[in-house]
Parts: structure tokens; C-alpha cells; sequence
């Protein structure tokens, strides 16, 4: 018997073949666990095939018909968490992954930490076992242990090994509803290997994941005392800041955050790599972390309100004097009182550092972000009724923060003059070009080069247009995260676009072959400076210091003698490749034979060559 799928375009459909007309009854324990991730609503799960769960994959396959959920291949654990994560972020639903036991888990806990910090909920299948010695072959002593879960634990909400297939499901549903409660991150099961290919033999239950004990948990409110003190500073303040962080990625959070800022006449930045306020309201002084003129502001205002930040000592510029990093204010400074509207005391923190130094604030309000903002919008709309003075105070400011607004996107601009025939080409060129490009399309902006982008050039219209980067500052994540967020946006018809790093991308670059296979439509920009630029710019801050050639930085960090081409690794994955281009001049058409590709359903990447910064 032949083992092949059938002739013409024979691996193109993974349409399963030769089954039944109808759908059989369930035979083995890995069928009612399809059964179970159907009733949990996946779509999708991403794998790397591995034979600890060869009986899920063949249940999902011949059984389930690779419908609902649909397998989804990557070439490496890494790529596949990532996906997940993006999917997970761009879609607003649960990411699921299987992950072969042990040594596939391993290869995937880079992206599982990633996860885990940004809050993604991921919901992780394992393979393992077989737990009965007599039933294991020699590879499976090898890939089993007595606690697999163990390796996943500092990285997830909550793991578990159940041993039964009935408590399998029943643990299924317990981590989807764990995985999406606030705050969200990664979860994981293990299922035995024995439980998975065993027949039936009696009945089992699914649990009923309508019912309040299987369903996240409603939102968590902050108490209203808290509301009303952080209410009152706010009110009182000579210049309060807003500074919106994570809740970026949901764009209902939009309108709420316009009214509070305008309400307050309050000033405005995101935080580092989120997108909440449109770019273009007159009190958005979104800058970057450079530039003195940009973080002037964070000296001046008195009150913040940082909402959903993932590091609040960060923010609010507690790490100034350590190595040299950070920016405005610094630890020892009293002169302004912090509002922290945040889930970030909730964080499981096993062992990892993550969340920063403990925060400083002088009001907590310890509530789901979008939540708290409404009801904080709630507090202060009612103290505005009846045109109360402050509100005078509100507009004033805000009319002179929209003259610093102007002022400000204007010096953005001169930058971008400034640097326009700059050849290798300006990061500050090729994101306006990328957005020429694209600004017509239901973009969607998959991630970009945060330490290095040019705010004002690209013109936001608000939150859920920006997706944000990997959240635990793991390289890898990229290319699959940006294939996970192409797949939920393929949903509903948004155009996604990823500016990638090429150290980033090289880390997982067949994630390409996944987007070109399963017809995911999605372009790649990648920012190529032939240098892991980051650690570049290190090697040259402490040469300065120390009084070194600064001329040597580049050894160890630069991907050059040979130069990589990255156009040609794209097409060997099965997507369409240009570059490197390199004149300034052609990128505007390199990107526009790019997304007219992509808008034909495409995979397209343009390789351009770029300076460090």
C-alpha cells in the first residue's frame, strides 16, 4: 500500500482521504481528545510532529478530518509556540500547540517564556510516556520522565499529567479557562502516550465548557476607593501623563483612552513597543526614548497614570542610573505620584525576573486594564458634569500640548528629510516607504524594530493596529510570531506586514514555508543591517567607557563575508523574494511589487539593506 497522497498537486490540500463518508463514533482515547479541542473552539493547532503524540496526530487526521482544528506544521517547537503566540494575540482567542515530550519541549521554551511574559494565552498539549515501562521503546526511555511538567512550570500558569483519560479531558478544560484568565499566559497538559492510543473501553464525558465552572472568569474590577483616589490626583494635577502599555493590542481600548485623555487635557505616551492612542491626536507626544525633546514631558508631569505597563520602574525612569540605561526621572525622585492600572501583582513569577524592580506607585488600581480604564473613565466623566472648574484648566493644557504635538511631529519629519538619501538606507526611510506602501490596505502591523523606530512617521489610527514585539525579549520570535498573527488576520481580511530584524529572522526562517503552504498571506520587511545591531551598539557604548577601538564592535555581531541572501531563502521556502535593495530610490517599488503579491495571497519578503539605527 502506498503511503503517498495522491497525484497532481499532492501535497498541497492535506485533505484526508480514503475515510468514511460519515464521522465514526471515537475508538481511542486520542479521538475524544479531538473531540474536546473541537468543543474548545481551535481552529487551529500548530505542531512539530513528534511520535509521543503520534496518536492525537493521527486522530486529528483520520479521525477529525484535520477540520476544526486544523494541523498546522512548522519546522521547529520554537516556530510553532511562537505562532501560537502571535495567533493568540492578534485574534483575541487561545493559541494551541502540541509539543513532543521532552526534548520537543525543550526546543520550545524560548518561545514559552516569551509567552508567558507577554501574557499570551497558549494552550499547550504533551506528549508522554508511555508511563507503563513494559510499553516503552528505547527511544521513549530516553524522551519520558517522571515529571515532564517540570520543565514547563517556570515558564506557565499551571501545567498537569493527568492519568486518566477522563481526567485528561477534564484537565483540558481547566487549562483553557486558567490560560485565558487575567492575567492570560501559557498552560500545559501532558497526555500519556498509553492513554492516547488505547481503545475505549467504557464511557467517557466531555466536560460542558458552557458552564461557569469551564468559562474564564468575568474581569477584575478595582475597588472603588481606589478608583476615586487615583481620580483625585488625576483632577488635581498641573499636568498629568497617561502611558499606555499592553492594552494596545485591543482596539476597543481606543475610545475610552481618547475620552480620559481629553477629558483630563492630560498628556500622552505609549509605552515601549505598544500603539494605543492614534499617532496623530494633538496630545500623543509619543517621541521615542532617545531623544531629550521627546521625554521632556515625563520631567514636567507631576501625576502619571501608567495603564497596563509591563515594567511601571521602567516607566517611570527607575532604571537611569544603572549602566547607563533608562530615561527621564530618576529612582530617588518623589516630585510626581504613580497610578498603576494593572494585572502585573497577579503574575505568577516563578523564578524569572520578569515585571522589573517592585513598582512605584501611589495609587494601585489592581483590575484588568481595559476594565479599570472604563471605570475610571466613569469616575471622572461625573465629577466633569456641571462644567467644574478643573475643566477649564483641561482645555488650556491641552490646547498648549497640541502646539508641543505639532512641534514635535515636525522635528519627526526633519529627521526623515534629513536622512533621506542616506545609503546603507535610514531605518527612518524605510518605515515611511513601507507605509506609503501599505497606508491604503486594512494594514495590520505585525512588529517592527522598537529600539530603533521613528515615531510620527507611520500613522497610527489607534489600538489593535500594532501587535508588539515577543514581550520576553527572546530573538526567534519573529518569524513565527508573524506568521500566527498573518493567520488570525487572514480571518478578517486585515493586511499584515512585519518589520523583522535579519539576526531575527535567521533564527527561524522556515516559518516562511508554513505562511507559503497554508496560504497565509503576509510581508516581511526585513530591516538588514547584516549585524546583531543591539548587541553592536553594547560592544560600542562600553568601548567609550572603557577607552577601546570602537572600530572592533563589529566583530562577533556582523553577518557579513558571506553576505546572507535573504530574497533567495525566502523563495526556497516557497515565497516571493526581492533584494537586497539597497538604493533608496527602488525601495518604493520593491515594496510595491511586494504587496501586490501578498494582496494576491502571497508570502512576500523584502530584503533592505539598512543602517544599525
Amino acid at each position: 500500500m502506498s503511503t503517498s497522497p495522491p497525484s497532481g498537486d499532492p501535497y498541497a490540500s492535506e485533505v484526508p482521504i480514503n475515510l468514511p463518508a460519515n464521522r465514526q463514533d471515537p475508538e481511542y482515547g486520542s479521538d475524544v481528545v479531538v473531540d474536546m479541542l473541537a468543543a474548545l473552539g481551535f481552529d487551529y493547532i500548530a505542531l512539530t510532529p513528534g511520535s509521543s503524540f503520534r496518536g492525537i496526530h493521527d486522530s486529528l487526521v483520520n479521525y477529525g478530518r484535520n477540520h476544526r482544528p486544523e494541523l498546522i506544521l512548522c519546522a521547529h517547537e520554537e516556530i510553532a509556540v511562537a505562532l501560537a503566540h502571535g495567533y493568540a494575540k492578534a485574534s483575541g482567542r487561545v493559541g494551541g500547540v502540541i509539543l513532543h515530550d521532552l526534548v520537543g519541549i525543550q526546543h520550545a521554551l524560548m518561545a514559552c517564556y516569551n509567552a508567558s511574559v507577554d501574557r499570551a494565552p497558549v494552550f499547550v498539549l504533551g506528549g508522554s510516556g508511555p508511563a507503563d515501562p513494559a510499553d516503552r521503546r528505547y527511544i521513549d526511555w530516553l524522551h519520558s520522565a517522571n515529571t515532564q511538567s517540570e520543565l514547563m512550570r517556570p515558564y506557565s500558569k499551571w501545567t498537569d499529567e493527568p492519568v486518566t483519560l477522563q481526567a485528561v479531558l477534564d484537565s483540558m478544560a481547566r487549562a483553557y479557562r486558567i490560560s485565558l484568565n487575567a492575567p492570560a499566559g501559557p498552560t500545559y497538559v501532558s497526555i500519556d502516550a498509553g492513554l492516547q492510543e488505547a481503545p475505549l473501553d467504557g464511557p467517557v464525558e466531555l466536560p460542558d465548557v458552557t458552564l461557569p465552572r469551564n468559562c474564564p472568569a468575568p474581569p477584575i474590577a478595582a475597588p472603588a476607593e481606589a478608583v476615586e483616589a487615583a481620580a483625585d490626583l488625576l483632577i488635581a494635577a498641573e499636568l498629568p501623563l497617561i502611558i499606555g502599555g499592553r492594552i494596545g493590542i485591543k482596539a476597543e481600548a481606543t475610545a475610552p483612552l481618547v475620552a480620559l485623555v481629553e477629558l483630563l487635557g492630560a498628556a500622552y505616551q505609549d509605552d515601549r513597543d505598544c500603539v494605543c492612542l492614534p499617532t496623530a491626536h494633538p496630545q500623543n507626544l509619543t517621541g521615542g526614548f532617545r531623544a531629550s525633546a521627546e521625554t521632556e514631558i515625563r520631567g514636567e508631569a507631576d501625576v502619571w497614570l501608567t495603564i497596563d505597563c509591563a515594567d511601571v520602574t521602567n516607566v517611570t525612569g527607575g532604571y537611569a542610573r544603572a549602566r547607563g540605561g533608562g530615561y527621564g526621572p530618576g529612582a530617588g525622585d518623589t516630585a510626581r505620584q504613580v497610578i498603576d492600572l494593572s494585572l502585573n501583582d497577579f503574575t505568577l513569577q516563578h523564578w524569572s525576573n520578569m515585571g522589573g524592580a517592585p513598582s512605584p506607585f501611589d495609587v494601585q488600581l489592581l483590575a484588568d486594564p481595559l476594565y479599570g480604564l472604563n471605570q475610571l473613565l466613569g469616575e471622572v466623566k461625573r465629577r466633569a458634569e456641571g462644567e467644574a472648574p478643573w475643566r477649564q484648566r483641561a482645555r488650556e493644557r491641552a490646547k498648549a500640548l497640541a502646539g508641543r504635538h505639532a512641534a514635535l511631529r515636525g522635528r519627526q519629519q526633519e529627521v526623515l528629510k534629513s536622512r533621506w538619501d542616506e545609503r546603507p538606507i535610514s531605518v527612518a526611510r524605510m518605515i515611511h516607504e513601507v507605509y506609503q506602501a501599505v497606508k491604503d490596505k486594512p494594514w495590520l502591523s505585525a512588529m517592527r524594530n522598537y529600539r530603533c523606530w521613528y515615531e510620527g512617521i507611520w500613522q497610527y489610527d489607534g489600538a489593535g493596529r500594532h501587535m508588539s514585539n515577543n514581550g520576553g525579549g527572546g530573538v526567534g520570535y519573529g518569524p513565527g510570531g508573524a506568521v500566527g498573527i498573518a493567520l488570525a488576520a487572514r480571518a478578517d481580511g486585515r493586511f499584515p506586514v512585519a518589520i523583522i530584524g535579519d539576526g531575527d529572522f535567521t533564527m527561524g526562517p522556515a516559518a516562511l514555508w508554513t505562511a507559503a503552504h497554508y496560504k497565509i498571506p503576509l510581508l516581511v520587511v526585513l530591516h538588514n543591517n547584516t549585524s546583531f545591531g543591539n548587541d553592536e551598539e553594547h560592544q560600542i557604548t562600553l568601548a567609550k567607557e572603557r577607552g577601546r577601538p570602537v572600530e572592533n564592535a563589529w566583530i562577533g555581531q556582523r553577518m557579513a563575508a558571506p553576505a546572507v541572501d535573504y530574497a533567495a531563502v525566502a523563495r526556497s521556502y516557497g515565497a516571493w523574494g526581492e533584494g537586497p535593495v539597497e538604493d533608496p530610490d527602488d525601495l518604493a517599488g520593491a515594496l510595491a511589487r511586494a504587496v501586490a503579491e501578498v494582496e494576491a495571497g502571497a508570502v512576500a519578503l523584502v530584503d533592505v539593506r539598512t543602517q544599525l539605527n
